[in-house]
């Protein structure tokens, strides 16, 4: 019986080629692929993971950018690959085959790392809105993926683990250098009149104390366990319902000629995160002063530490519409908006001032 040239091809195992190094790539021929469908170029047939034992690997696949060279679906990560880990390759050798194959690889030998830990969690405070939105973990060491609420809970103060409370991704909400999560409340916990709110009630009350852990046994990619669990304790205060108020904003001047931070006071805790890329300041050239912003009293201050001396003139504070508090209501909208509340209309807050 006769073969076909796409029978014989799909029979064939493609071409991988594997990095040699940390900035390389993975590389699959996909000449030989039969029955291939273009519009699944990417995850579906070349996918990388970090090896964690006794895990499936169906998500939190390593990010990266497809591209294709020649013959070649071409993965490149966005950040290079780390000396001494052991990733897995699954490929497949065509869009009706179901069956997945996998390849093992490292680059280098592994170097020496810190032990650990958790740096630090934000919301820093330990009194937070009911409406509260999302908490940010810091870690000093890339940590595995598609394990964080395995190992992070919300217990509140009779001991109860709220299973429901945090928002299940596909892929999480990690930085591209891994060493940064942000888990999220559900929404549906915190929108009044939702379905999931009816059904559930809110999974922080005001008035009531909680206990955010994250287990000790939550390793790094380098296999490293946290070691010790890491607690954050605090009590639950009035929900934000409001805008952010940008008309009371408390702006503490700088001196000409000095090196003086720039401080900002909100009425509110802020998104620590947003801060750096939602506020500027303009000189009076409309030129971007360099600097850098920092927060502090439990994110209600933001704090510009401009990189040289301030030079006499005239300045302007710029701020995005978009930042955002710690419960997702920003300049212009709410989260949580009751039916007929009107949205502001604010492009962005400027405020002038000159020394």
């Amino acid at each position: 019986m006769m073969i076909s040239r796409l029978e014989m091809f799909s029979q064939t195992t493609p071409t991988l080629i594997l990095p040699s190094e940390i900035n390389g790539s993975v590389q699959l021929n996909i000449s030989a692929i039969g029955h291939l469908n273009t519009e699944k170029f990417g995850y579906e047939y070349l996918s990388v993971f970090v090896e964690n034992e006794g895990e499936e690997y169906s998500s939190n696949a390593v990010q990266g950018r497809y591209t294709i060279e020649d013959d070649y679906l071409v993965f490149s990560p966005y950040f290079p690959f780390e000396k001494g880990m052991t990733y897995l390759v699954r490929t497949k050798k065509s869009d009706v085959d179901s069956n997945y194959s996998y390849e093992p690889f490292q680059v280098g030998n592994k170097e020496a790392v810190d032990k650990a830990q958790v740096i630090s969690i934000y919301p820093s405070a330990n009194e937070l809105p009911e409406n509260l939105l999302r908490f940010y973990f810091y870690f000093n060491t890339p940590m595995k993926k598609g394990q964080a609420l395995k190992h992070i809970q919300l217990v509140d103060a009779e001991g109860n683990i709220d299973k429901h409370a945090f928002m299940e991704f596909k892929q999480e909400l990690w930085s591209a250098d891994g060493k940064r999560l942000t888990i999220l409340f559900d929404p549906g916990r915190i929108k009044r009149g939702v379905s999931t709110n009816l059904e559930l009630g809110p999974a922080l009350l005001e008035g009531n104390k909680y206990q955010l852990t994250i287990s000790g046994s939550w390793q790094d990619v380098h296999g490293q366990d946290l070691s010790v669990e890491t607690t954050k304790e605090f009590v639950v205060v009035k929900a934000y319902r409001q805008h952010i108020k940008v008309n009371e904003l408390e702006i503490q001047e700088p001196v000409a000629n000095s090196d003086d931070t720039l401080s900002i006071q909100f009425d509110r805790i802020i998104d620590h995160a947003l801060v750096h890329s939602m506020i500027r300041i303009e000189d009076e050239n409309e030129m971007l002063v360099a600097g850098h912003w920092e927060t502090s009293n439990e994110e209600k201050v933001v704090q510009f530490i401009p990189e040289k001396n301030w030079k006499k003139g005239m300045y302007r504070i710029m701020v995005d519409s978009r930042l955002e508090d710690i419960v997702g209501n920003n300049l212009n909208n709410l989260l949580d908006q009751k039916m007929g509340e009107k949205n502001s209309n604010v492009q962005q807050l400027i405020r002038p001032f000159s020394i």
